[in-house]
């Protein structure tokens, strides 16, 4: 009877083995599984050629920073300045500008010592700007002329 009961034990040590090396197998397949999905994420993720586009500016953002800089080595500004006082009208030295567009682009000029604002005066200072635009290669600028309270201090 003992020699059934080692045959019992030794089918079981088989059984045990068989099932240790189907266990291995089971744990080396699916590390090589989970191995190659790793591997192959990886190189989809790195070998894609690449969709991304080199960083441009807006076209408007690149005409508004050219524009700046002509105005500032043009003495735009300046030049203004100069021949509003010329013709007779008293400008703030804080002249602003509002460039969107090479068709849009607005200039405020605060003016001292006027108590109101004529078309005339509007036009004649209109000309004055677009002259000046003009000869320094600028597009028209739309103007905006405010008046300042010769009575406000400051600004």
């Amino acid at each position: 009877m003992g020699s059934i009961h080692d045959l019992k034990r030794e089918a079981y040590s088989i059984k045990k083995m068989k099932w240790r090396e189907y266990m291995r197998g089971l744990i080396k397949g699916l590390f090589i599984l989970f191995s190659v999905i790793v591997i192959a994420a990886a190189l989809i993720k790195y070998n894609q050629p690449s969709i991304e586009r080199p960083i441009q500016k807006d076209p408007d953002t690149n005409y508004n920073e050219e524009i700046g800089e002509k105005l500032k080595n043009t003495n735009f500004t300046k030049k203004i300045i100069v021949a509003l006082r010329a013709a007779g009208y008293y400008p703030d030295s804080t002249i602003g500008y509002l460039i969107e567009s090479p068709n849009n682009q607005v200039i405020t000029i605060p003016l001292h010592n006027l108590d109101q604002l004529e078309k005339s005066t509007e036009s004649e200072i209109q000309n004055i700007v677009n002259s000046i635009a003009e000869t320094n290669d600028f597009q028209h600028f739309i103007v905006n002329v405010r008046l300042i309270d010769p009575t406000h201090k400051g600004g």
